[in-house]
């Protein structure tokens, strides 16, 4: 049984700030096979959620802890919908197959369940987001932190 309780979120939120990442994840599902992938994701301001697609399954963020905006992209890098999750508005969020999706962390010490259908499926990134470590990606995370329709 994989239980997060506590003390494994306050293992977690430890671990994010010296990931090079600005995050940590606690599977809380058994393997890549498994019909349901769940996991725990702590993250800080800065962290680099880049824009990507899933178009085979559907994804549900829960807030836990903190506050995080998911913005919905065009195929153009247009954004089209910001949505903020936090303690006083939206806290579960599903989005649809094959929707454009990244995030900006508003927070530091934001914690969030991430639900998506099994098996594991690599995120489909966007082209013209920059990858991750890239010498764009540091300035693309704070256009993104600024972002709207």
């Amino acid at each position: 049984m994989l239980n997060l309780d506590n003390a494994a979120l306050q293992d977690l939120l430890r671990q994010a700030p010296t990931s090079p990442r600005l995050r940590s994840h606690l599977l809380l599902h058994i393997g890549h096979d498994d019909q349901v992938q769940r996991l725990a994701i702590a993250l800080r301001r800065g962290s680099y959620i880049r824009p990507h697609v899933h178009s085979m399954q559907w994804e549900m963020l829960v807030l836990l802890n903190g506050s995080l905006d998911v913005l919905f992209f065009d195929d153009t890098a247009r954004v089209q919908e910001r949505i903020r999750l936090a303690p006083d508005c939206t806290k579960v969020l599903q989005i649809p197959q094959g929707q454009v999706h990244g995030a900006s962390v508003v927070a530091d010490d934001t914690v969030v369940i991430e639900v998506k259908p099994g098996p594991y499926r690599a995120n489909e990134f966007m082209d013209w987001a920059p990858a991750e470590n890239s010498p764009e990606a540091a300035s693309f995370v704070e256009w993104l932190a600024g972002a709207f329709p």
